[in-house]
């Protein structure tokens, strides 16, 4: 216990902290450090929060769209 909170402490008082960022999914509390190249991730990961956003955005764009008519 003692080694999780002294990783924790460096963590949170460390050269990282800038790069902390908490999830944009309204219904996921992790926190993650983002290093990716742009400073512009969003997700803590694409396989559990990204997809779930991108494909929840999608479902929502093909049902305001109107309909294409037949050919």
């Amino acid at each position: 216990m003692s080694t999780v909170a002294r990783l924790a402490v460096e963590l949170l008082t460390g050269p990282d902290v800038p790069l902390m960022k908490e999830c944009g999914n309204p219904e996921c509390t992790r926190v993650y450090t983002d290093r990716s190249r742009g400073m512009r991730r969003q997700w803590c990961g694409m396989d559990s929060c990204g997809n779930k956003s991108n494909a929840a955005a999608y479902r929502a764009r093909k049902k305001s769209a109107p309909a294409e008519p037949a050919r």
